[in-house]
């Protein structure tokens, strides 16, 4: 994104700038990740709207998503597509769907903790976040996506940069969104690789600008951004990702505990949406990059951005796929020991959360029973017949 956006790009849709420590430089630490974690999280619980009014015979649906975030684009395909939509218009009553913008996962995360958001789309930390939370049960329900870390756990350089791989980051100064997927990553980088660096905590619009302008040595991000600032702007290079060494990245799609019983028919609508959107991307690429173009927050990005975004593997890993199209978690054995084990045990750690997510917050229920209702719906399959973790 030009800089000219960011001070748009990084406000909520009520205006409220949430977007961290942008400048400040500090070493990776425990108190960094838990203020990036929760700090945000805490400005989201403003940043909400209602999900309805009193008296009104319509049930909105409000949906929160990451328009700046790649792993959650499946979200684009529903929105556009208006799948909620057909879902819903054979059900009795009147039925509104609503989408709930936001930069970082953290917010949506708040906002259904809130009861602001009945469903979100989210990574891997503010998922489990969501899911630790004690205050509102809110429930795991499937995947957006998953990769062998080519969609969060990316990191790149200015042109030319003498950085020219992972031991080149050691000392360097190294912007990241502290709390997030990609914050993850860069701490977990460090001990692969036995380097230090500076991390500087800066939301990922600005981090893309300040790799275009030189001001960092390196950003670690999710996509679009990386792919924008190699492909698009030309401004940026490739160093390292999270396949050379099994780290997977996630998309999340989560869903209010209360919602989903007491609104079934509706939650179930959402999730035969997902599972069409999944069909969509699977079979048919040109539809996809149409449906996520018309996202009025993606207009700086050109659909060729799109696609490599979602679809080109990264040149320093040409063997792995970008994205894998994928909603059961059961059958994902990396995203699953990454989202119940992995990133939990992590975020205990880290002093994030206080207890571990309980085993019914992966709720997979919604899932089945939308799957076997579209099995006599469509002609096409709503099972992940093909999924691969290779």
């Amino acid at each position: 994104m030009n800089p000219e956006n960011n001070a748009q790009a990084k406000r909520g849709d009520n205006g409220t700038d949430y977007t961290g420590t942008d400048g400040e430089t500090t070493t990776p630490s425990r108190r960094r990740f838990l203020e990036g974690a929760v700090g945000a999280g805490a400005l989201g619980l403003l940043a909400g709207c209602s999900g309805g009014s009193a008296g009104s015979s319509t049930t909105t649906i409000t949906i929160g998503y990451q328009p700046f975030g790649t792993p959650y684009w499946s979200e684009l395909v529903v929105k556009h597509g208006e799948l909620v939509e057909k879902y819903t218009e054979p059900l009795d009553g009147d039925y509104e769907v609503e989408w709930q913008s936001a930069l970082q996962g953290s917010v949506i995360g708040n906002r259904m903790i809130a009861g602001k958001n009945q469903a979100g789309y989210n990574g891997d930390m503010p998922t489990i976040l969501a899911l630790a939370n004690t205050d509102k049960p809110i429930n795991m329900i499937g995947l957006s996506g998953w990769s062998w870390g080519q969609q969060c756990n990316v990191v790149i350089t200015p042109k030319d940069s003498d950085i020219s791989g992972p031991k080149d980051l050691d000392g360097a100064d190294v912007g990241a969104t502290t709390g997030a997927c990609s914050h993850r990553f860069l701490l977990s980088l460090q001990e692969y690789e036995n380097i230090s660096v500076n991390l500087v905590d800066q939301d990922v619009n600005t981090i893309l600008a300040n790799i275009g302008s030189g001001e960092l040595d390196a950003g670690v991000m999710w996509e679009p951004n990386p792919t924008m600032g190699v492909v698009q702007q030309d401004v940026a290079d490739w160093v390292v990702t999270g396949a050379p060494y099994d780290d997977p990245d996630i998309g999340a799609l989560t869903m209010n505990d209360s919602f989903m019983t007491e609104n079934r028919e509706a939650a179930l609508a959402i999730m035969k949406a997902e599972l069409e959107a999944k069909h969509i991307m699977k079979t048919d690429p040109e539809r996809t990059i149409e449906l996520i173009n018309q996202e009025e927050d993606l207009a700086d990005y050109e659909p060729a951005t799109i696609e490599a975004s979602l679809f080109e593997p990264i040149d320093i890993n040409p063997d792995t796929p970008k994205m894998q199209f994928a909603t059961d978690l059961r059958k994902i054995e990396p995203a699953r020991e990454l989202l119940e084990e992995t990133a939990p045990a992590f975020l205990l750690e880290q002093g994030a959360i206080d207890q571990l997510p309980t085993e019914e917050r992966y709720s997979f229920g919604l899932l089945d029973e939308a799957a076997s209702a579209l099995e006599s719906e469509v002609e096409w399959s709503p099972y992940d017949d093909e999924v691969s973790a290779e």
